[in-house]
């Protein structure tokens, strides 16, 4: 934490008219915070603590903190008295309808670093737009990997993760569509949790590479397919 930084978070404060929650306040005090929020994300913007602007939703109280790249939809922070404060997320509404995004605000931020560090950003990476996900295929990811804690709202309905021996798998399931992501550090972890997947709503049909070792693991599976 820097000097410059807290006095950031407390400028913000007397601006605003009261102490952001705990868990809010710690994590605008590192310099890096909007640096790790535009990083750990799909091109998202993070909106500055100089432009917080608090918003009334019928009896919600909500501190938006992050906007979709294309404006489709707004991350608040929703100001309920607890130190750990859920986030909400509109989704093409002009603020009109929120609904729960994470439990807590660190839920929130652990989810953004999870997606990059363990998959998006991984080496060895493939991806598909699927038909939905189905209760079949989730049961069976459990069974094959640990569940990571979702979060709702936007990219998709739901926003599933899964992983166990350095490979991970990240689901944004929607009403009529999943986008599935596989990623993993090197060709054989990445090679083994394909394996895993391949038949699970016939994902396997649709994956694509997005990375030279994830070409290379697709022709090898499907030639053994």
């Amino acid at each position: 934490m820097s000097n410059a930084d807290f006095s950031e978070v407390e400028h913000a404060e007397r601006r605003l008219g009261f102490r952001l929650p705990p868990s809010v306040r710690e994590w605008y005090s590192n310099e890096n915070a909007i640096d790790i929020l535009a990083k750990y994300s799909n091109s998202d913007w993070p909106i500055p603590l100089r432009e917080f602007s608090l918003k009334e939703w019928g009896k919600y109280r909500l501190l938006p903190f992050k906007n979709e790249n294309q404006g489709v939809c707004v991350w608040a922070i929703t100001l309920d008295g607890s130190d750990d404060p859920p986030v909400s997320v509109d989704v093409d509404s002009r603020g009109t309808r929120w609904s729960l995004h994470a439990p807590t605000f660190s839920a929130h931020i652990y989810a953004c670093v999870w997606d990059y560090a363990s998959v998006l950003d991984q080496p060895a990476l493939v991806q598909s737009q699927n038909g939905p996900l189905s209760d079949g295929a989730l049961d069976h990811l459990r069974k094959c990997f640990t569940e990571q804690a979702p979060t709702y709202g936007w990219p998709g309905r739901i926003q599933y993760r899964f992983a166990g021996d350095d490979q991970a798998v990240l689901i944004w399931a929607g009403d009529g569509q999943a986008d599935w992501f596989v990623g993993a550090g090197d060709d054989r972890t990445l090679d083994s949790a394909v394996r895993k997947v391949w038949s699970l709503d016939d994902v396997g049909q649709s994956l694509y590479d997005c990375s030279a070792i994830g070409k290379a693991v697709l022709k090898s599976v499907r030639g053994g397919a």
